[in-house]
């Protein structure tokens, strides 16, 4: 393949990546807010329509540089609008007119029938633009960037399978095998996440006087009732801990990061993004009664991003987490910096920080032998859960440590105070018969 062509293949398929010349990568944010080095495009399966696609890609960015080079100020939206061809184009072709086109004399684009005729409406990618606007001009500050950026890779995915197609010409049948196919290896619950995405897109248009009919995404969500996470067996977590290396200096990277996620969650129910978020700062020592109690601080601000308001809270660190060493690795950190400095934001998803973590622990969880159904890593929370419920410990202190919501009180009751006290003698009844921990000391045996 030419590097002329601007064309980069991953597995199948054929993607447009083109540089952004560097005084112009500030007009180009990715989702987090970076400036971009370069356009990456999901174009074809096939590199003959591919490279098609990706010269008239090209063409329309090199127009947009040029006008950039002259000082005019363009939007996102803007610049998003000069890439896109408008429906008075001819629009990028079809597999199916690209085959039309193959067939005819000389090629002739002019006799190939236009996927889009004028006044089809807007396209998907079009009406979601508009519901994103529209969503943070009234949520404000309400609005996750993570959870944007979810809708648009959940948009995008539907672009890749479908096209960029107009609105009128997505049935309930286009709905119904597009989901059919997220489906294929993800769970309920995560397919129900794109219809949710998607139907929210068509409600917008239809606020907006851009759609009529019936919402083709409504009622395609799938029964979750019997899909739940399970709970690791004690000789599970044996397993995956006795096939962990903990380092209190390590050189610094995910697969040095995955032991201490794990046992951190083990012993404090946090989810994975909560933990991986961690700055080394926020393990610290909070007075409370007059006696020191070492938490970890869950909370929103900066980059953190929390699932809700009741996510934010105090945890006591357990006993079990202080005898494989978690502090000796902590105060060997600069406090001004993430718990875990190997881990980097990914922009594919969504600019979570835990991402490659999650990857390694199912990888992990494969070479053990100990993958199945609805164990993951977001089983350790229900690993917890019942830990503090043999325990018979209350939903209520269940519910503060693992940061679920509690109806009608306030989470400012353990914020400090006796009731931190009291709440680190909660976290210590998690605990699991048997299991042994060697932590950051291969020498000793820790009973967990």
């Amino acid at each position: 393949m030419k590097s002329s062509d601007h064309l980069w293949q991953r597995g199948r398929q054929y993607y447009l990546k083109l540089a952004i010349p560097r005084k112009l990568r500030h007009h180009f944010p990715s989702s987090t807010g970076t400036p971009r080095s370069k356009i990456v495009e999901p174009l074809s399966d096939s590199y003959a329509l591919a490279k098609v696609l990706a010269a008239q890609r090209v063409g329309r960015y090199l127009e947009v540089f040029a006008r950039l080079k002259t000082g005019e100020q363009l939007t996102p939206e803007q610049i998003k609008a000069a890439v896109t061809p408008l429906t008075a184009w001819l629009p990028i072709p079809t597999p199916i007119q690209y085959e039309l086109h193959q067939q005819l004399p000389n090629g002739d684009w002019e006799r190939v029938p236009t996927a889009r005729p004028l006044g089809a409406g807007e396209t998907i990618s079009q009406a979601a633009e508009h519901w994103f606007i529209d969503m943070q001009r009234d949520a404000g500050a309400a609005v996750k960037q993570t959870t944007l950026a979810g809708h648009r890779l959940r948009v995008k995915a539907f672009v890749e399978h479908c096209g960029d197609i107009p609105l009128t010409d997505i049935t309930r049948a286009v709905a119904a095998d597009f989901l059919a196919k997220v489906a294929g290896g993800r769970s309920n619950r995560t397919t129900n996440t794109y219809a949710t995405t998607l139907a929210g897109v068509f409600k917008s248009a239809m606020h907006r006087g851009r759609f009529t009919g019936n919402n083709p995404f409504d009622g395609q969500k799938r029964k979750v009732g019997g899909e739940s996470y399970e709970a690791f067996e004690v000789s599970e977590l044996q397993t995956l801990f006795d096939s962990f290396k903990f380092e209190v200096t390590p050189k610094h990277t995910p697969e040095t990061a995955l032991p201490w996620v794990s046992l951190i969650a083990a012993y404090t129910g946090m989810r994975l993004e909560e933990i991986a978020q961690l700055q080394a700062s926020d393990i610290r020592n909070e007075v409370a009664n007059g006696s020191t109690v070492t938490v970890i601080d869950i909370h929103n601000g900066g980059k953190n991003s929390l699932k809700n308001e009741s996510s934010a809270r105090l945890v006591p660190v357990h006993s079990a987490l202080v005898r494989a060493g978690l502090l000796d690795y902590v105060k060997a950190l600069p406090q001004d910096g993430l718990l875990f400095p190997g881990l980097k934001r990914r922009d594919s998803k969504g600019g979570k920080i835990g991402a490659r973590l999650g990857e390694l622990f199912r990888k992990k969880l494969e070479a053990l032998g100990l993958k199945r159904d609805r164990l993951c890593f977001h089983s350790f929370r229900h690993t917890v859960a019942t830990a503090l419920e043999v325990a018979a410990v209350s939903q209520t202190d269940t519910a503060r440590v693992l940061g679920h919501t509690i109806p009608g009180m306030s989470y400012g009751v353990y914020s400090s105070g006796p009731g931190l006290k009291r709440l680190a003698g909660v976290v210590e009844e998690i605990a699991y018969p048997g299991l042994k921990l060697h932590g950051a000391f291969p020498g000793r045996r820790l009973g967990g």
